[in-house]
């Protein structure tokens, strides 16, 4: 069996590959040709060198692949033309090529996001019944995103797969976090502390976008796949259980966070660099409540998460130590923040 995967060389995507390696799976990347090819160097993939936006590209490489997983994506970008153009308009040319190919795959995959929903007005998880709104262009665009798939159910057999945000090995979002508590002995809370965030663990994730992949029960579904939720004051307690330290916990007041995603657009204008602090992470950390049930998901495919907050958080501070992101680590973590 042979699965082709597009944004193979990033965070999740190279996850996703491994977890396919595993399987037993004949791996393909398509990937540009300026990508880092870091984290596939040791895996025993192709990499087919080729745009997603080029219709020749995509059907060669879509050609023969019984699965095909659509992970590329843009997250960081200044307006809404951009998220449109990179999510949208991207896939639904990549779904063409796919279409007109004279054997069709088993299963088109596509990672969507849980933004595409937005956050959850209700103490309730969100499941995937909720009437989608987006609060932002991000959201927008993967909302937009999956309906192009969608569309295409009649003539192609798609799966969507909504992950919330997603933590683990190899991500550079969670970085800076992992530094600041670390260097300083403190976790910074935004707003009360008790705001809900549902989180993935990554390597959940790959194993349950293959669960979703191949089943045939999840044939024009929609599934949220996710390993916890908690508060982000509980997220502190996992941070000085994954670091091995105490952490004194700072209060960051709405004002101030604000303050601190505006200063990040600047960085952003004044570099040309996307900022992992900007205007729309703070205000999606400030919402009360990202959370979602993956109850569907583990009913219909089986799946059940590996990771706890705390164990996954240590899982990936060791393996930032291990790469020199950050210190070395204490053998043995604390059960709570100070």
């Amino acid at each position: 069996m042979k699965a082709l995967v597009t944004g193979a060389t990033g965070f999740v995507g190279s996850h996703i590959v491994e977890c396919l390696v595993g399987e037993g799976m004949d791996v393909a990347c398509l990937v540009r040709p300026t990508s880092d090819l870091t984290f596939l160097r040791t895996l025993p993939v192709e990499i087919i060198p080729g745009r997603l936006d080029d219709p020749a590209d995509a059907a060669r490489a879509a050609k023969g692949a019984d699965y095909i997983f659509h992970v590329a994506g843009v997250t960081k970008a200044r307006s809404l033309e951009e998220y449109l153009a990179a999510n949208v308009s991207v896939t639904e040319a990549f779904l063409e090529a796919v279409v007109r190919l004279p054997e069709p795959p088993r299963r088109f995959v596509y990672i969507s996001s849980l933004a595409a929903v937005g956050p959850n007005p209700r103490p309730v998880p969100l499941d995937e019944s909720a009437e989608p709104r987006p609060h932002d262009n991000y959201g927008l665009s993967k909302l937009r995103g999956e309906q192009a798939v969608l569309r295409m159910a009649r003539r192609l057999p798609v799966t969507v797969v909504r992950p919330p945000a997603v933590y683990g090995p190899r991500d550079t979002n969670m970085l800076p976090l992992f530094r600041f508590c670390q260097r300083w002995g403190m976790a910074p809370i935004l707003g009360s502390g008790n705001n809900e965030m549902t989180l993935a663990e990554v390597t959940d994730l790959a194993r349950g976008t293959w669960l979703a992949a191949r089943s045939d029960a999840a044939i024009g579904q929609v599934y949220f796949i996710a390993s916890s939720t908690s508060t982000l004051a509980e997220l502190a307690d996992a941070m000085a259980f994954a670091l091995g330290r105490r952490l004194r916990t700072i209060r960051v007041p709405a004002p101030v966070a604000r303050l601190i995603g505006e200063l990040g657009e600047l960085k952003w204008t004044l570099t040309g660099k996307p900022q992992i602090i900007s205007r729309r992470k703070v205000r999606d950390a400030l919402q009360p409540r990202w959370t979602c049930s993956w109850a569907k998901a583990e009913r219909e495919l089986g799946y059940k998460p590996a990771f706890d907050l705390p164990r996954g958080l240590r899982r990936t501070a060791e393996w930032y130590a291990q790469q020199g992101w950050i210190k070395p680590l204490p053998s043995a973590g604390y059960a709570a923040r100070a």
